[in-house]
């Protein structure tokens, strides 16, 4: 039988599958026969936490290996219609399966779901979501311009060269500026697939997380066509604290507990932003691509 679908989730560092694999049971993927979940880890991941089923394979890549290359691996050993990029810390909601299988029942190319957070919102490691995903929290903004790279699913035939991406990574941002530019494809939202963000936050490690995210961002941003020059980038770093602060406020503003969160924990908001700024200033100016072999 054909594979119509393949999950393809990476697994970085120290992390307790569990969740994510109970809730993979609960949706009733691993008795469907059509379906491969490909999980690409960096560390040995415990034993008696994996599903006994026919359809979960586990990649293990080296230690330190990046998220963005983890994806990469697992997205390679793909060979199914359609390719779904998870993250083992953002388990599926319930409903997750059947919504993904109904868009791609009716043909859907490119579609994506509501990132929401497992965390409370006078819990600290609800930073880490406020600023890379509330956005993507539900209901959806009609405005958004992009899209996760946790909880997206796309026709195969979009991927390009599967094999490269062993050696380069999933550089979602940039796949979607591609599609934007060669087909105009716009991707859907889909209200009911959701996954909810269970990452774990350390202050120091996630400020220095995003310095390198940034920096590997700006030294590699110039990779793709149709970018701003590159002095332009340069000087709107110097304002992109405020610019990427105020874009999360406009986010969360409508939900009432990331709102109180947001002003909670504004310093630290605030600082990873900085520290995301300061990183794109470098890789704008000095290059240091070799950062993205170091995300997590």
């Amino acid at each position: 039988m054909e594979t119509v679908l393949s999950l393809a989730v990476a697994a970085k560092g120290e992390c307790d599958p569990r969740p994510f694999i109970d809730a993979l049971e609960e949706s009733g993927i691993f008795a469907a026969e059509n379906i491969e979940i490909h999980i690409a880890s960096d560390l040995p991941l415990p034993a008696n936490s994996l599903a006994p089923a026919a359809n979960v394979f586990v990649h293990q890549c080296a230690s330190g290996t990046s998220i963005l290359k983890l994806w990469g691996m697992a997205l390679a050993q793909t060979a199914s219609s359609y390719v779904a990029v998870l993250d083992i810390n953002c388990p599926p909601a319930a409903e997750w399966f059947s919504s993904a299988m109904s868009e791609i029942a009716k043909g859907g190319r490119l579609f994506f779901g509501p990132v929401n957070s497992a965390w409370k919102s006078n819990d600290r490691r609800i930073v880490g979501y406020i600023a890379e995903y509330a956005q993507f929290s539900g209901p959806l903004a009609l405005e958004l311009d992009e899209v996760p790279g946790n909880n997206l699913v796309f026709h195969g035939s979009l991927l390009g060269d599967r094999e490269a991406l062993t050696g380069q990574g999933f550089f979602k941002t940039f796949m979607i500026w591609r599609l934007a530019t060669e087909g105009h494809l716009v991707p859907a939202r889909l209200d009911e697939m959701v996954v909810m963000y269970r990452k774990p936050f350390r202050v120091r490690h996630y400020v220095r997380r995003r310095f390198v995210h940034g920096r590997c961002f700006g030294a590699t941003r110039h990779d793709n066509a149709g970018q701003p020059p590159r002095l332009l980038c340069l000087g709107f770093t110097l304002v992109l604290p405020l610019v990427r602060t105020s874009r999360i406020y406009k986010a969360v503003r409508k939900h009432a507990e990331l709102r109180r969160a947001f002003w909670r924990f504004f310093i630290l908001i605030f600082a990873s932003e900085s520290a995301w700024s300061a990183g794109e200033f470098f890789g704008y100016a000095f290059g240091g691509r070799s950062c993205c072999e170091k995300l997590d």
